[in-house]
């Protein structure tokens, strides 16, 4: 098997983009988020239902097998350390004190009935982080404004608290367990083993974390996907398993979310709080309904997976700059989305106009910003998660290690 999966690489920068148009999308659909358009769009509720389905497990998917090549060079002790300067300096760094700040004046503005400049915001935000008081409800610990950057947290936490687990399955039993697991997976269908800790972990935890947008049921779903992306990479089989099922995946993945629908619209399915009418905790609709997202999840992150083992294994000049910059790409978008939506969604103009407009300014800004403040300073790398720039003498590209996204 190659050494260098090429084809992760593209898919955490297909991911992004996917990530990129979802947050463009929020505006017109999706419930309340920081702003909001007057009017909204019954084909951005359903293309943001749809990869509300697949973006986030594929990315913790992705990030636990980049997990898989950092701990080949790494002592667990390196990989923490690693983990430190990717993930938490530019979440408790750049990202709370100066990428969230505009997301909280959004948010007060629209939301909480803020009348103060974002001048003055500033300084209420940052004495926040200092003054909060420690909250275990979920597993941000603290009451601090995430935004988009909850993954960041999300990411650091389940790669400390797996890391023993990461470690047993790269000893000899370990090594033995995960060959034996190749085996019934290589197997047609086989794949869809993955499906059981998933599902198990949806219905045990789920209903005990009712409307919480970002709850410990969340989270243990995150890790599964995160330790079954450290195993893929492990053994070619799990791969070949993959593509054997990748159009059947499609299938059941377009299903399930039908399936979704149906349960939330036809049946009446209490989606935010977990519960039928009149049903009670545990019912055998909140067992199906979770057994049916579960099935669509991993459906639609197997698909996705195959065509990007079967058809972007390959290198470009292309992918080695996305690939580097995924990660300040991802810390900057939502906050410079919502600043251009701001002004977008005032406009008098339809629904798709102010979409296309957000989305190509967006991207521009975005890039312009990466590559006039970013790329080129190895300082303000170290603080968005990035390795110091190479000399131009060193050319040879480095090995897919975990990224945070």
């Amino acid at each position: 098997m190659k050494e260098r999966r090429y084809d992760m690489d593209w898919l955490r920068v297909g991911a992004m983009l996917a990530v990129f148009f979802f947050h463009c999308a929020r505006f017109f659909g999706g419930g309340r988020w920081h702003l909001n358009n007057p009017e909204e769009s019954l084909i951005a509720h359903t293309f943001i239902g749809l990869l509300d389905l697949w973006i986030m497990p594929l990315f913790f998917l992705l990030s636990g097998a980049g997990s898989w090549y950092a701990l080949k060079s790494r002592t667990g002790g390196q990989y923490l350390l690693e983990r430190v300067k990717r993930i938490l300096i530019p979440l408790y760094g750049v990202g709370t004190f100066i990428i969230l700040i505009p997301q909280v004046y959004f948010e007060g503005v629209s939301h909480n009935g803020y009348t103060g400049t974002f001048l003055e915001m500033w300084p209420r935000v940052a004495a926040s982080v200092f003054t909060s008081t420690p909250n275990f409800d979920d597993p941000f610990f603290f009451n601090v404004f995430m935004g988009h950057l909850w993954f960041l947290q999300y990411l650091f936490l389940i790669s400390l608290l797996v890391l023993p687990l990461l470690l047993f399955l790269r000893s000899e039993r370990g090594q033995r367990f995960i060959a034996k697991l190749a085996g019934w997976c290589d197997r047609w269908g086989g794949i869809f083993l993955f499906l059981i800790p998933l599902a198990i972990i949806r219905i045990a935890f789920t209903h005990f974390f009712r409307g919480q947008e970002h709850s410990w049921a969340h989270f243990l779903n995150f890790a599964v996907f995160f330790v079954i992306g450290y195993i893929i990479p492990a053994d070619e089989r799990f791969t070949e398993g993959i593509k054997k099922v990748g159009w059947l995946c499609l299938v059941l993945g377009i299903i399930g979310f039908v399936g979704e629908l149906a349960f939330i619209f036809i049946l009446k399915y209490n989606y935010a709080n977990f519960h039928h009418e009149g049903g009670e905790p545990f019912s055998l609709m909140y067992v199906l309904f979770n057994t049916t997202m579960s099935i669509a999840s991993w459906s639609w992150v197997v698909f996705i997976f195959s065509l990007g083992a079967k058809y972007m294994n390959r290198p470009g000049r292309i992918l080695a700059y996305a690939n580097e910059a995924v990660l300040p790409f991802y810390i900057l978008h939502q906050t410079v989305i919502l600043c251009v939506g701001w002004f977008v969604i005032r406009c008098n103009i339809g629904i798709l106009p102010k979409y296309l407009i957000i989305v190509v300014c967006s991207f521009i800004i975005i890039m312009a910003l990466y590559e006039g403040l970013v790329r080129h300073f190895n300082w303000v790398r170290f603080l968005f998660g990035m390795r110091p720039k190479k000399l131009p003498s060193a050319s040879a590209a480095p090995q897919p290690e975990g990224t945070a996204t």
